[in-house]
C-alpha cells in the first residue's frame, strides 16, 4: 500500500499531494483559505460587517415605521368606535336631517309613517351570528318609508337568510301608520374589491339611497338610509333588527407588536452574526499564521 504524503500549502495557495484528482475539492477549499487568509494580513484588519450593518439598518427602520403606522391605526379606529356610541348614546332626533349627515352619523331618529310593501332592496354580503355563536349568511332588507309631508327614507329593516329572500316567504311588512326609530347611516363609498351593484337582478353590494330610489322612480328620497334598531323590529321574525355594529376590528395592537418584535429579533440576529463572522475570520487567520 502506497503511502500518502500530507498536503501542504504552497506560495501560490495550492496543495500538492500525490493522490491528484481525489484531492480536487481539496485543493479548491485549501486556495479559498489562503487568498481569504491573506486578504486578511494585506489589510491587517478584518473585513467590515458595514454592508450588512446597513441592510439590516435600513430594514429595522422599515419595521419601526410600519409598526408606528399600526400604532396610528389603532388610535384612528379607537376615535371612530367611541364618536359610534357616543352618537347612539344622545337623546334621539325627530326631524328629518337635511344635507350632509356625516357629523351625525349613527345618532337615533325617530320617525312616523308607512312602509311601501310593493318595494325592497337586497344588500347582499351579510350575516347574522345568534347567541350560541353560530353564524349565518343572507341579506339586509331595504325598504322605503314615506312621511306625511312626502320625504321617504330608504329604511334597512335588518337580516333575513338566504332561503327568506322572497318576501312572501316571511311576515309581511307592517302595514298602516308606524313609529320607527333607526341609526342615521350616510351613503358609504364603494371599496375597490367590492362589485357594482346590479340593479336589473336588484341585488346591492353598497347602500346608495339616491341609486335606489332612482332604479325604484322614488322622489323625495333623503340622502341616507336608516338602520332599525331592535325595539323597531319584529322580536322573533324575519327580517331581524338591531343589527347595526358599532365596534370595528382592531387587530392594529397585536400588528405593531409583531413589527417591533421583528425589528428587535433583527437588530439580535445581525449581532450574533456579525460577531461569529468576525471570530471565523479570527480564526482562519490564526490557523493560516500558524
Amino acid at each position: 500500500m502506497r503511502a500518502v504524503l500530507s498536503p501542504r500549502i504552497d506560495p501560490n495557495g495550492f496543495r500538492e499531494c500525490r493522490e491528484g484528482a481525489q484531492f480536487a475539492p481539496l485543493l479548491v477549499f485549501g486556495r479559498m483559505r489562503y487568498l481569504t487568509a491573506m486578504t486578511y494580513l494585506q489589510s491587517e484588519k478584518p473585513l467590515s460587517n458595514l454592508p450588512l450593518f446597513l441592510a439590516a439598518g435600513i430594514a429595522v427602520v422599515i419595521l419601526i415605521l410600519l409598526g408606528t403606522w399600526q400604532l396610528q391605526r389603532l388610535h384612528w379606529k379607537q376615535g371612530i368606535m367611541t364618536a359610534r356610541q357616543n352618537a347612539v348614546a344622545q337623546a334621539p332626533l325627530t326631524l328629518v336631517p337635511t344635507g350632509d349627515v356625516s357629523e351625525i352619523a349613527f345618532r337615533r331618529l325617530r320617525l312616523t309613517g308607512t312602509y311601501d310593501p310593493q318595494i325592497e332592496f337586497h344588500l347582499s354580503g351579510q350575516s347574522l351570528t345568534d347567541a350560541r355563536g353560530m353564524g349565518q349568511a343572507g341579506w339586509h332588507v331595504i325598504t322605503p318609508f314615506t312621511l306625511a309631508d312626502g320625504v321617504t327614507v330608504m329604511v334597512d329593516r335588518g337580516f333575513v337568510p338566504y332561503d327568506l329572500k322572497d318576501p312572501s316567504r316571511r311576515a309581511p311588512v307592517p302595514s298602516g301608520v308606524q313609529s320607527i326609530e333607526g341609526l342615521i347611516r350616510p351613503i358609504g363609498l364603494r371599496g375597490w374589491i367590492v362589485p357594482e351593484n346590479d340593479v336589473r337582478q336588484n341585488v346591492w353590494f353598497t347602500v346608495n339611497a339616491e341609486a335606489m330610489a332612482k332604479a325604484a322612480g322614488l322622489t323625495g328620497v333623503v340622502p341616507f338610509t336608516l338602520d332599525l334598531v331592535a325595539t323597531s323590529g319584529p322580536a322573533n321574525d324575519w327580517p331581524r333588527a338591531g343589527r347595526t355594529r358599532l365596534d370595528l376590528p382592531n387587530n392594529h395592537l397585536q400588528y405593531a407588536l409583531t413589527w417591533y418584535s421583528l425589528a428587535g429579533v433583527l437588530i439580535v440576529v445581525t449581532g450574533l452574526f456579525a460577531r461569529s463572522r468576525q471570530r471565523a475570520a479570527a480564526r482562519l487567520l490564526k490557523e493560516t499564521q500558524g
